[in-house]
């Protein structure tokens, strides 16, 4: 006497083949997406959403003031993946007189890793100019963050450098 199977005794290996399938691909992409995560996110997002209201009346008023921006960067030594920078800035007003009593703080930020970010605070040389040394770990684009005071008035200066 023979035993045969029942006809369709392989539909429920339909299911089980398909939840394997579902879960392998999702587990290749859970792979992908941790491996290529460069660590970048946005530190207190709540709140900064909650100030765009402010940020936008500032950004307001910071064109009202009429300020003219040149950044200057200049490589001065290589050293394997480091460059020692020179960043210089000028301010002008809207009648295009240097804007005096800066107090300012320079960041260069890595807009694509963490962790390579650096900050400093910058040394006015002349009325409406700044300009400091600092070092960076590797070469390519870079955000220039400028924040200036004078006389109460606040400045935000942003520009893509790309470093060689």
């Amino acid at each position: 006497m023979s035993k045969q199977r029942a006809p369709g005794w392989w539909y429920p290996w339909i299911f089980v083949a398909f939840f394997a399938v579902i879960i392998t691909v999702n587990g290749i992409m859970m792979f992908f997406a941790f491996d290529s995560w460069t660590g970048l996110e946005t530190k207190d997002h709540y709140l900064k959403g909650l100030a765009y209201d402010r940020n936008v009346e500032a950004s307001r008023a910071q064109k009202a003031l009429g300020w003219t921006v040149k950044l200057d960067v200049d490589v001065l030594e290589t050293v394997d993946l480091q460059r020692k920078v020179a960043y210089k800035a000028s301010f002008l007003d809207h009648d295009q007189k240097p804007v005096s009593a800066l107090k300012a703080h320079v960041f260069f930020v890595r807009p694509t890793s963490e962790g390579l970010d650096v900050d400093e605070t910058a040394d006015q040389v002349s009325d409406g100019q700044i300009s400091g040394e600092l070092v960076l770990s590797v070469p390519g684009q870079w955000d220039a963050r400028i924040h200036v005071e004078s006389m109460g008035r606040q400045y935000q200066h942003v520009e893509r450098v790309v470093i060689k």
